[in-house]
């Protein structure tokens, strides 16, 4: 409990630090909310009764306190640009982020701890040094650039979905499900690529200890040490780069949803900074960094369990 209780301070004050920062940074570039909302129609009179009407003149420290006490009672305030409440607006999004992230997770999982292994028991071989090879290439391709590709083989060539023609998951989930399939896979290919390099890596050096060499006296079989032995040990950072790669991803995923035409958290979040949109953009700033911290403190409580001999304290 005091762990836990720690790592929920550590939060609140990353959270607090975050917005804080977000907040100051939208005052000091350049551009105006209440220009961008008049557009056409701003006038230096309208433009300083709008701003009245908002709370801009108001400095910037008093602008964050009311902005983090009405938060703290669950209102997270009016969008400046659809004069709607911000929290309807990001309660939407919110599944659609978290589906594309769990889905690239899985795939990552699935595609990277089997060819680890792999390449670990057949290091040297030809099919090893192939995967080397397209390993370092895949991580050396940003994931924006994986997205085009694989819109242009899997949309364009093969037809197996149609870009930008998004499936809401409230009409036909399963449709939505297949369409995220796709950038998902745009999502997961680096982070698989380096988790299959680090499994390799783990594998082989946990192979190389005395307690395997052991194992092997006792009469034991390859594929029993491996599976009991080896792999138990050789996983531990491994899920400390899965649980990074988590957090990562529903980071990243931001970038993805505007190349595939998704309206998730990122995609609403890069509008809502062209038309600073201060509500919309603090809301998804704390949405995006409450998820990533409580998997950050799920994966150390993961780690803790898989190696005892690592207290969480």
């Amino acid at each position: 409990m005091k762990y836990v209780g720690k790592k929920l301070l550590t939060m609140i004050l990353t959270l607090f630090a975050v917005t804080l920062f977000v907040f100051l940074a939208f005052h000091v570039i350049s551009g105006d909310p209440a220009t961008s909302m008049l557009g056409t129609e701003a006038t230096p009179a309208r433009i300083s009764a709008l701003r009245e009407e908002l709370g801009l003149n108001d400095p910037v420290l008093v602008q964050y306190g009311r902005w983090a006490v009405n938060f703290l009672k669950g209102d997270m305030g009016t969008s400046y640009s659809y004069r709607m409440p911000v929290g309807d607006m990001v309660s939407d999004k919110i599944p659609v982020t978290m589906t594309l992230t769990i889905l690239a997770f899985f795939m990552m999982v699935i595609i990277a701890i089997p060819l680890g292994i792999y390449t670990a028991r057949h290091a040297g071989g030809v099919v090893d040094r192939t995967i080397y090879i397209i390993n370092q290439v895949i991580m050396a391709v940003p994931p924006f650039f994986s997205g085009i590709l694989i819109t242009l083989l899997f949309g364009r060539i093969f037809k197996l979905f149609t870009p930008g023609a998004y499936v809401s998951y409230e009409k036909d989930f399963l449709g939505f499900v297949g369409y995220l399939l796709f950038p998902a896979l745009a999502i997961a290919l680096p982070k698989a690529a380096m988790a299959v390099k680090l499994l390799r890596s783990s594998v082989i050096g946990e192979s190389k200890l005395d307690y395997v060499r052991t194992a092997y006296s006792r009469g034991n079989r390859t594929r029993d040490v491996l599976y009991l032995h080896v792999l138990k040990n050789a996983l531990i950072p491994v899920v400390t780069f899965l649980g990074m790669a988590l957090a990562d991803m529903i980071a990243g995923s931001i970038i993805i949803e505007q190349v595939f035409s998704i309206p998730g958290l990122g995609r609403i979040l890069l509008t809502s900074i062209s038309n600073r949109d201060y509500p919309v953009v603090l809301a998804v700033i704390v949405c995006i960094a409450v998820l990533v911290l409580v998997v950050n403190m799920v994966v150390d409580l993961i780690y803790g369990l898989i190696d005892p001999r690592i207290s969480v304290e």
